[in-house]
């Protein structure tokens, strides 16, 4: 079975705080606007919805979303680790290298790291918190997974970004993940969900991600092919 790992560009959404959101306009209407076909002119953020940062997000040098090669956007089951961090489903919480070093032997030989806190729960429970109070990656364990994991290729979370907005860390962060330091790169996928993984063996996972040339980061429309 398929499940889907990206959340839908909605213009009722939100976004980092005061960063754009998406808008949806009618183009054409069947029967009012003199066409015979409906069209819409959607303009999603590339830093909106389920997303992934890329080199050029927080590099000057780095390279543009397009220029990433097709092998940063599918994962084979026995590239990927899920790590379940509970601990971390908090407000404001920092998710440190000491919430990860128990995974470290599983993370050896890993291109795909899936943070699980469970704090998704409350992106439609209580959408205030979910933007303004969530958790963040510490500088310290990008770094960590930036030297000791050099296989690694990406990193995704459930809940809204790398950074928060009750903290100072996000920049430094992004630093070490995406390259301004060593000439290697982990993306970063923020606004994953994760819940409806459960306990199930993934197969397979692709990002599909939306090529738009010249941006730094864009959305991908994230699905996973698991053992039902």
């Amino acid at each position: 079975m398929f499940i889907h790992l990206a959340h839908p560009v909605d213009p009722d959404g939100f976004a980092w705080p005061g960063e754009p959101i998406a808008d949806v306009q009618a183009d054409s209407v069947i029967g009012t606007s003199g066409k015979p076909f409906n069209s819409y002119v959607t303009t999603p953020p590339n830093h909106f919805a389920t997303h992934m940062d890329g080199p050029h997000h927080f590099n000057t040098v780095g390279d543009s979303f397009n220029d990433l090669p097709v092998e940063r956007f599918g994962f084979e089951g026995p590239d990927v680790l899920v790590a379940d961090i509970p601990q971390c489903c908090t407000r404001a919480a920092l998710v440190k290298k000491e919430d990860l070093e128990p995974f470290a032997d599983q993370l050896k030989g890993k291109r795909f790291l899936l943070l699980r806190t469970g704090f998704e729960k409350y992106r439609d429970s209580d959408p205030t918190f979910y933007q303004m109070e969530g958790p963040s990656l510490h500088p310290d364990l990008c770094q960590w997974l930036n030297e000791e994991f050099p296989e690694l290729d990406c990193v995704a979370m459930d809940w809204l970004s790398v950074a928060s907005p009750t903290n100072d860390y996000g920049e430094e962060a992004h630093h070490w993940l995406l390259g301004n330091y060593t000439d290697h790169i982990i993306t970063a996928i923020e606004d994953m969900p994760m819940a409806e993984l459960g306990d199930k063996t993934i197969k397979v996972i692709t990002l599909g991600p939306l090529r738009v040339k010249g941006v730094d980061s864009s959305q991908v429309c994230a699905m996973a092919w698991v053992e039902d």
